[in-house]
């Protein structure tokens, strides 16, 4: 015989087909023939039976679709999640009830179609005037509506026509890194007066600045040595001795424009910054490898890839701050497509679709700023790879390298 128990209550089978049935109490079958009835009937008894045992439950079908309903509301609610910051318990806007949402008292929810109110933030772009540095000052102060300052060696009448720029700092284009940091650091008081509350302190240093020289020419010296000097000034020039000397002032030239602007910017930021902030250096993915052609460029680069990896871990245990480095391979620039030359139709050159667009490393950081969990480990290098296309659409991946 096959009868079903259901919380002890036996019911007989009318049919000889096997079958099974499931719910959410405890139902067991056991096997057994019967001349009657039909499936139909063993639901319909089914169900009577269930009303009398457990008439304080909602029938089945009801049940499912209210349990469905409460889980799709917490699947919605959770897809608007970010982490609080503090431990307190944060009322929720809309939905649960008390009871059920005590085990999700960590989170801060928002309402889905609620357009977030403006947060102040400050943000400290260092080599603002260049192509990168003009976009990121752009989105951060234009499209986000951030408080930006920039700083550059250009003159600040020249920088006052950037899109998005509320306050612009002139650093000098000579000079020692103690000087760079300096300056940098009495401008960054100065715009935030002092920087004695936490509202005036910053969000996020961008260090942008940066540069390329490759190594010197031989062939192309001694040109220039000849068309400056005249025959008598040129017996007294030692080809060799100039070489070394050019040869070292491009290398100090890299450390100056790629490897002195990190340094002042970490500085500057132990004292302005907020608990909890961003620091965020461009490097190059080039100098994760020996360059030979471009020794200074790749010293300068690597000085600034170890130094934020040394930092990093110290400045988030000082602050809470993270520090990420980003290394692309080359950024879409005017001057870096002089420097390819030719046309990326042309030909089928693809060297242009592996540039990565400066718009795509701004919004990056820009998520990373409004969404500190989305950010790498302190200290880590993260490679940008362009993932451009032919009719100009496309992006950039970020893969954490280091």
């Amino acid at each position: 015989a096959r009868v079903m128990v259901a919380k002890s209550k036996a019911l007989a089978a009318p049919s000889s087909a096997t079958i099974l049935l499931r719910s959410s109490w405890n139902v067991v079958s056991i096997t057994t023939p019967a001349a009657v009835g039909g499936v139909n009937a063993l639901l319909s008894q089914r169900r009577r039976a269930s009303s009398s045992l457990l008439g304080h439950q909602l029938p089945l079908s009801g049940q499912r679709n209210n349990n469905n309903q409460q889980h799709q509301l917490l699947y919605n609610y959770q897809h608007k999640r970010y982490f609080a910051r503090d431990t307190k318990r944060l009322k929720f806007k809309r939905g649960i009830p008390k009871n059920q949402g005590d085990h999700l008292d960590k989170y801060s929810f928002e309402d889905v179609g609620k357009k977030q109110q403006r947060v102040d933030k400050n943000i400290l772009v260092i080599g603002s005037s260049g192509i990168l540095g003009k976009t990121l000052v752009s989105h951060f102060g234009h499209n986000c509506d951030w408080n930006v300052i920039g700083a550059d060696v250009l003159d600040p009448k020249q920088a006052a026509d950037e899109k998005g720029l509320r306050d612009y700092i002139q650093l000098p284009k000579e000079g020692s890194m103690a000087d760079l940091t300096g300056e940098l650091y009495r401008g960054v008081s100065l715009h935030l007066q002092g920087g004695e509350s936490n509202e005036n302190k910053l969000d996020a240093i961008v260090c942008a600045s940066g540069g390329w020289a490759g190594d010197v020419d031989v062939a192309e010296m001694m040109e220039n040595h000849l068309a400056k000097a005249n025959s008598s000034e040129l017996e007294d020039i030692d080809m060799e001795e100039e070489y070394a000397r050019e040869s070292a002032e491009v290398c100090e030239r890299m450390m100056r424009v790629n490897y002195y602007p990190i340094v002042a910017g970490s500085q500057v930021g132990r004292r302005f910054m907020k608990p909890g902030g961003l620091f965020c250096m461009i490097g190059a993915s080039a100098a994760l490898s020996p360059t030979p052609g471009m020794l200074g460029y790749g010293s300068a680069k690597s000085a600034a890839h170890h130094y934020l990896q040394s930092w990093g871990p110290t400045s988030f245990e000082e602050n809470g701050t993270t520090a990420v480095g980003i290394l692309p391979l080359m950024i879409d620039t005017p001057s870096n497509r002089e420097m390819l030359g030719g046309d990326d139709a042309d030909g089928g050159d693809d060297r242009y679709s592996k540039m990565v667009k400066p718009i795509h490393i701004a919004n990056e950081i820009g998520e990373w700023v409004k969404q500190p969990h989305l950010r790498p480990h302190t200290g880590s290098l993260v490679k940008v790879i362009a993932k451009n296309r032919r009719d100009g659409s496309g992006g950039a991946a970020f893969h954490l390298v280091r």
